[in-house]
């Protein structure tokens, strides 16, 4: 308890990836190993060669190459977050591996992350920064995906509340080096004012820029040698490093009374600033500090002298080392007893480097790891210990070698410190937990069958993370860390503390080393008895029918095995005996074991007044077992008999009354006995009809089995003959072992005997939904009265449509019976239906019951069906610590950042000029391209852009450069002058090192003088990255196709082309289609005849002429000519050669003769082709003719479909897979959308593609909706 009556925060669980630790149990293994992780800058983060120099101080460079870099940042399981691809890709991997630690956190706590949906629930995360949103410079119009994606912080924590439906405080803490311990003192307060009831305390970091490494080693604070040397004299500086860790906080009495496990307490914290301390900002003060211990003890109600250890900030700097020593000193002052030990302190930075945000939440993790194995870790790399250290007197003592804490006292006490580079400071004091003896009940129940074999399930979102988990389960049960837990505990966990997912498996075994074999075996995809995996379907919550056969699944010794130990199958049992003895007099147990004065036979009776009432009483014990064991019906299903049990498993029967029924109608069947028989056809049911036609009211169709299974029955030589003749045919046929022809004509004699022997029953409402195969069609219950049983007995049992019914709705079915007769006859309904074969039976002839039942309930489960695993494992049991979830990663990752290296890392070279033919350039492949006002034929702009690109990849092979500040000429170059002209390109290094000043030249010959003229002017830059890398060009594509509603016809676009002055050949008209609206344009091109970047002048030109017109950006009879390109970059030159988009923004003119726009050229699935960014456009007249061509014409509306082919759904399937960033194959029909990504912004974009694309239009509300897509998708070709 803390000062003033406060309660204690426990800390239920953790999750962590630190460099060399993929979760806390790594992480720990790591510590006490003593592990140096940092290493060499990985490449997949940035280039450190270009950054790095030895001499410190240089500009633009870092005098560290090294770090502590988390493995796999960039693999995420998208899909189990339901987040698409296109988004996961504009997220910041901070969060993607925020969201799967601190579902790991939650695993470890043993919180079913599905519990905390709705509740107050808190999430604080310390951030400070976002690099991989400077991954892709801003292109200025990213969308709200990519902004909040990889740019906004505060979406860290917004991103985990709304993954698992968090209501409580969210918030992202920015304190720099402390925000993570400033967000763990948030969480604790939180906890403390009763603002929430769970908390997630957590810290990440990232390094995936060298603009931080390069700032720090400029201010003299990274270490040459990339190690943070804490309490070492010799300290010079920290390591940068990566970092995410979680914590979960509870109210310590809450969590003792929900049972949760306590790995340590947080007793106390503070926050607090520096102020001015130190005389400067940037400088930590001995003040500040000193009083932040104090603060956090006195909220603690503990002084300094009484800790145990404590995990310092430990940066290894000289300063900062220096002040935090000497404040944790004069912390313990004057408290300190004279001869005592010096305190122990350490640093996790010394292990990992400094993890900056997450560095906070790393020492409180390894500090609740000290107090739960009592052994200190070492620090590492102190070689000379620093002088506040040194000597006999010195109060603290930095661990050097793996240290116990005290034995034999009491629970040990630390501290955790984290401080901010703006002087907010956080400390933190930990108590070790040490739980009041008490005895555990033990975990027993009704399934726990002596000798039995143990049950396991997992379950996943993919079978790729299914065969992972089972495989990381085998390993956990063959190593030592499984085998100090029983089999019992480690299944009882996983069943109970575990949410379930789609797919699903179930493994038996009776030892470790069983279990892990089925495991292996199930994780390498082989079959094997011991386990199976299924599909339960996205919903993973499907329906449970009790299927209850009819007669002939009877067999000696059934049921008693469960009788001899299962007490309420017995107990249920004994019930039913009783009520049988009262209408015929000997004993269902009797029979069933010879018990008492009934002798049991060698083998069962055939009389249907015995076997009936005997089979009855084991349905109806059966389904009271099940029950007891979890699983409650939602429908209930009979097959002829089956139908008395069933009646009385639903509640609309009491078990006398149902005892009656099955006695009485059997009995009276007895005196049919020999008149007549069964026989199975493998036929439909109108085949089989048909088969008996001629045989008149001799033979008739009793049961509708299976869509190509039916029953007939009638006189015994007719039914002889039937075969005879269908056997003939290659048709299967078999005899039923029955000697009486039920549900046929023969039953008649029985209708005015049975309805008497049954007038007294009286049915109830049903608790439990039950159809009815005799009426085919739902029952309520009070309907079961006597006139139901004549008809059950004597008509036709439509059991296929029973079946076809239920599974129209998610259904498993669980045959419950001795032997499985209807399971095949299910499954046939099913595949007919299309649905998934969800059909399992309970018990088997001649095995054993309690192990029947046992993987009767783990097929149950993995074909979805509801069972409520606290009942299958009565009692307590330990919270077994599992292995966490496998996830199946794929990588999200943009190219790495293009920083400017430092222009000294390369020599730089002379000027270079080339000269190149227009021809070469595909002048000719443009014919007479476009024609301006005048009529005269001029060059295209992009032909000098390819000269350039063409000259600069001389200096730099195959390198994706840019063009920035191209000016042209003051008059365009026209063809008729350049058919025999070349340009030349004259490349001059600028002072940024990969930069060039370029200038363009027309060359041409006249009168044997060769004649220049200046065209173009502009620098050139090698290395850069794309503004429409990765998704940009589609999230740029999208957004303007959800924008622009105007729809221009391409006849209609070329006419006013023509009006405003330009006029392009036929063959050249790329532009198929063009929406328009205010200052915005997409355009769809055909493929272009040019080759090479010269094809892009097809349609650009005159596009950039004569948008501004359909956009408003220009006047009614205005003209425009590009005169600059702010920035120029073909990414694919070649994607001109395929259908392709045209993106166009423009900002109308400001009063003078200039536009501006921003184009866009993507590729079908939205890949860049090319960006011409800033262009800048002027105003040319056009004269009084043009005018009049230009005449205004209505602009028709977008056509409601202009589709090649009728909608089907194969087309609403792929745009939504390419909205979503998915290949169609992964997009699976049965989820609604918005389970696999898709939000209000993506639904508005899907729309408009779909109506563009297949003329349907389908509202946002309904594909955000809970209908699975391939539902949507179906309704688009059968709208009606």
């Amino acid at each position: 308890m803390q000062q003033g009556g406060m309660p204690d925060i426990a800390i239920v669980g953790m999750g962590c990836r630190f460099p060399g630790a993929r979760g806390v149990r790594a992480f720990w293994r790591l510590l006490e190993d003593n592990t140096d992780a940092v290493t060499p800058v990985p490449e997949d983060r940035f280039d450190v060669r270009r950054y790095y120099s030895a001499r410190p101080g240089e500009p633009g460079t870092t005098v560290s190459r090294h770090g502590g870099f988390i493995d796999d940042l960039y693999g995420f399981d998208a899909a189990f977050f339901g987040i698409a691809p296109r988004e996961a890709l504009a997220m910041d991997p901070q969060q993607r591996v925020l969201l799967q630690v601190v579902w790991e956190a939650l695993e470890d706590a043993h919180i079913l992350p599905s519990s905390l949906a709705g509740s107050r629930t808190g999430v604080f995360v310390g951030q400070a920064t976002a690099e991989y949103g400077d991954l892709a410079e801003s292109d200025g119009h990213q969308d709200v995906h990519g902004m909040a994606g990889s740019r906004l912080r505060t979406i860290t924590a917004g991103r985990l509340s709304f993954a698992l439906d968090l209501r409580g405080p969210s918030l992202v803490v920015d304190t720099a080096c402390s925000s993570s311990l400033v967000a763990v003192h948030l969480a604790r307060q939180s906890l403390l004012t009763g603002e929430s009831d769970l908390a997630v305390a957590a810290g990440v970091n990232a390094v995936l820029s060298p603009s931080d490494a390069i700032t720090y080693s400029r201010g003299g604070m990274l270490a040459p040698g990339g190690r943070c040397k804490f309490a070492d004299a010799s300290g010079d500086g920290f390591v940068r490093s990566e970092g995410v860790g979680a914590v979960l906080l509870k109210r310590l009495p809450d969590a003792l009374r929900d049972g949760d496990q306590v790995l340590a307490v947080l007793r106390g914290s503070a926050v607090t600033n520096d102020g001015q301390g130190s005389g400067t900002l940037l400088q930590p003060a001995v003040s500040g500090q000193t009083e932040m211990i104090r603060s956090a003890c006195r909220s603690a109600g503990i002084t300094p002298a009484q800790f145990d250890y404590v995990e310092a900030h430990g940066t290894g700097t000289p300063v900062g080392d220096d002040v935090e020593l000497r404040a944790l000193a004069a912390a313990l002052g004057d408290e300190r007893r004279p001869g005592s030990r010096p305190l122990p302190i350490g640093s996790v930075k010394t292990n990992i480097g400094h993890a900056e945000a997450a560095a906070g939440i790393a020492g409180l993790i390894k500090t609740v790891l000290i107090a739960r194995h009592r052994t200190i870790p070492a620090s590492l790399h102190l070689r000379t210990p620093h002088p506040v250290l040194a000597g006999d007197a010195a109060a603290l003592a930095c661990v050097t070698r793996n240290t116990s804490l005290v034995p034999g006292g009491p629970a040990a006490l630390m501290g955790v410190s984290s401080f901010g580079l703006s002087g907010t400071n956080a400390h933190v004091i930990v108590g070790e937990y040490v739980p009041e003896p008490r005895t555990a009940q033990l975990s027993h129940g009704a399934s726990d069958v002596p000798g039995g074999p143990q049950l396991l399930l997992l379950s996943a979102r993919t079978p790729a993370a299914l065969s992972g988990l089972a495989a990381r389960y085998a390993g956990f049960l063959e190593g030592a860390e499984g085998r100090a837990f029983t089999l019992r505990d480690i299944c009882h966990t996983a069943a109970t503390r575990r949410d379930a997912h789609p797919h699903r498996l179930w493994a038996v075994g009776r030892t470790h080393d069983e279990l892990a074999a089925a495991l292996r075996a199930l994780a390498a995809g082989e079959e094997t008895p011991d386990g199976g995996t299924a599909d339960a379907g996205f919903a993973g919550d499907r329906r449970t029918a009790f299927v209850f056969p009819g007669q002939g699944s009877q067999w000696l010794g059934m049921g008693r095995r469960l009788l001899a130990c299962e007490a309420v199958f017995r107990r249920t049992l004994t019930e039913c005996d009783a009520a049988v003895r009262e209408e015929l007099g000997w004993s269902v147990i009797g029979l069933l074991t010879g018990d008492g004065e009934d002798t049991p036979p060698q083998e069962l009776p055939d009389d249907v007044a015995v076997v009936q009432p005997l089979l009855w009483a084991v349905q109806v014990s059966l389904a009271a077992l099940l029950r007891a064991k979890g699983v409650e019906p939602d429908l209930g299903i009979g097959h002829s008999m089956g139908e008395v049990a069933t009646a009385q498993v639903c509640g609309a029967l009491s078990l006398k009354d149902a005892a009656s029924v099955i006695c009485r109608r059997s009995s009276l069947m007895q005196r049919l006995a020999g008149r007549g028989a069964m026989l199975a056809v493998e036929l439909d049911a109108l085949s089989a009809a048909d088969a008996a036609a001629p045989y008149g009211d001799a033979v008739c169709v009793a049961a509708e089995n299976a869509p190509g299974s039916t029953v007939l029955a009638g006189d015994a030589h007719a039914l002889h003959l039937v075969a005879e003749r269908l056997q003939a045919e290659g048709v299967s046929c078999r005899p039923v072992k029955v000697n009486v022809a039920s549900h046929s004509p023969y039953m008649t004699e029985l209708r005015d005997d049975l309805a008497d022997a049954l007038a007294h029953v009286t049915p109830s409402p049903a608790r439990t939904a039950m159809f009815s195969t005799t009426r085919c069609e739902p029952v309520d219950g009070p309907e079961l009265d006597a006139a139901y049983w004549v008809d059950n007995l004597c008509e036709r049992v439509r059991f296929v449509e029973a079946v076809r019914v239920a599974a129209k709705e998610e259904t498993v079915f669980l045959e419950v019976g001795p032997h499985p007769l209807l399971v095949q006859s299910v499954t046939a309904v099913l595949d007919e239906q299309g649905a998934a074969p969800a059909a399992v039976a309970t018990l088997k002839r001649h095995q054993d019951d309690g192990e029947n039942i046992t993987r009767a309930l783990g097929q149950l489960f993995s074909h979805g069906g509801r069972i409520d695993w606290n009942r299958f494992f009565q009692g307590t049991a330990p919270r077994v610590p599992l292995p966490t979830y496998a996830w199946d990663q794929e990588q999200f990752r943009r190219e790495p950042a293009a920083v400017p290296a430092p222009a000294a890392a390369s020599a730089t070279p002379a000027e270079h000029v080339r000269e190149v033919g227009l021809r070469e350039l595909g002048l000719d492949d443009l014919g007479e391209s476009v024609r301006t006002r005048g009529g005269a034929a001029v060059v295209p702009p992009v032909l000098y852009v390819e000269a350039v690109l063409r000259a600069a990849d001389d200096i730099a092979p195959g390198g994706a450069g840019v063009l920035e500040d191209v000016e042209f000429g003051t008059r365009p170059w026209e063809l008729a002058q350049a058919r025999d002209a070349a340009v030349r390109v004259s490349l001059a290094p600028a002072a940024q090192r990969g930069c060039f000043v370029f200038t363009v030249t027309t060359l041409r010959t006249v009168d044997g003088t060769r004649d220049g003229e200046l065209c173009m002017t502009g620098r050139y830059r090698t290395a850069g990255q794309s503004a429409v890398a990765g998704p940009h060009g589609r999230e740029l594509l999208d957004a303007g196709l959800t924008r622009c509603t105007g729809y221009v016809p391409a006849a209609e676009f070329y006419r006013r082309a023509q009006g405003r002055g330009y006029t392009v050949d036929a063959a050249l008209r790329t532009v198929a289609q063009l929406w328009c609206a205010e200052g915005e344009s997409v355009a769809r091109m055909r493929r272009s005849p040019g080759a090479g970047t010269a094809g892009l002048e097809a349609g650009l030109l005159t596009m950039l002429a004569t948008w501004p017109h359909f956009t408003g950006a220009g006047g009614e009879a205005d003209g425009y000519v590009p005169v600059s390109f702010g920035r120029v970059q073909v990414q694919d030159a070649a994607g001109v050669g395929r259908d392709h988009w045209c993106v166009a923004r423009f900002t109308p003119s400001d009063g003078t003769d200039d536009a501006r726009c921003d184009v866009w050229l993507t590729g079908e699935d939205g890949g860049p082709i090319a960006e011409f960014r800033d262009v800048r456009l002027r105003r040319r007249a056009v004269g009084p003719a043009h005018e009049a061509r230009a005449a205004q014409a209505p602009v028709p509306a977008p056509p409601a479909a202009t589709p090649e082919h009728a909608p089907t759904p194969d087309d609403v399937l792929k745009q939504a897979a390419t909205v979503l960033g998915l290949s169609a194959t992964r997009l699976d029909p049965r989820r609604p959308l918005r389970t696999l990504g898709l939000d209000s912004l993506l639904a508005a974009e899907l729309r408009v593609r779909l109506h563009r694309t297949a003329g349907v239009d389908i509202p946002a509300t309904r594909l955000l909706g809970r209908e699975p897509i391939g539902v949507i998708a179906a309704s688009v070709a059968s709208p009606s």
